[in-house]
């Protein structure tokens, strides 16, 4: 039933990324809603799922890419697992990281996927106009993953879950 349920909230986002966020381009940018996807599903449902999710994502988005195929699902996917492994390390109670992890996360990804095409023969986009494209990238990332945060909650809820009747205990108690 996840996997279900994941590929529907990507398709959702895919229509929302090629129809709405194409066109919405304040400073010349537009934000990327599957990024956005690769990374808080590597936040929600740790490392391997980030990297699954991440791919999806990336393929989905490589479907309308003029550039080469695949390099998008390589480089979500890679980001999707290494913030769902970093997310792991950290206090995920503190409402600062999330964000931060996010924005940080978006910036780089976007980074490398700069240079990716820049090794791959398309030299326009390694120019410092790459920094900035991937700090606006990075800034409307976070707004955007509080609404897709919310959706991941529903694609890794597991109602068959039974509730906890007694508190958690730690190995030392």
């Amino acid at each position: 039933m996840t996997r279900l349920k994941t590929f529907a909230a990507l398709f959702v986002l895919w229509a929302f990324q090629v129809s709405l966020f194409a066109h919405f381009r304040p400073f010349g940018v537009s934000a990327d809603v599957m990024l956005v996807a690769a990374l808080v599903g590597g936040i929600a449902g740790g490392g391997d799922y980030g990297a699954r999710n991440g791919f999806a994502a990336g393929l989905l988005l490589d479907l309308v890419l003029p550039g080469p195929f695949g390099l998008a699902a390589g480089i979500y996917g890679a980001f999707g697992y290494l913030t769902g492994q970093f997310s792991r390390t950290v206090d995920s109670d503190d409402p600062r990281v999330m964000p931060t992890l996010i924005g940080v996360s978006a910036f780089f990804a976007t980074l490398g996927y700069g240079f990716g095409l820049g090794v791959l023969g398309s030299e326009q986009f390694v120019a410092w106009g790459l920094v900035w494209t991937s700090f606006a990238v990075a800034i409307y990332s976070v707004p955007l993953a509080l609404i897709v945060r919310s959706l991941y909650a529903w694609v890794l809820a597991d109602p068959t879950a039974a509730p906890r009747t007694e508190p958690a205990r730690s190995v030392v108690n």
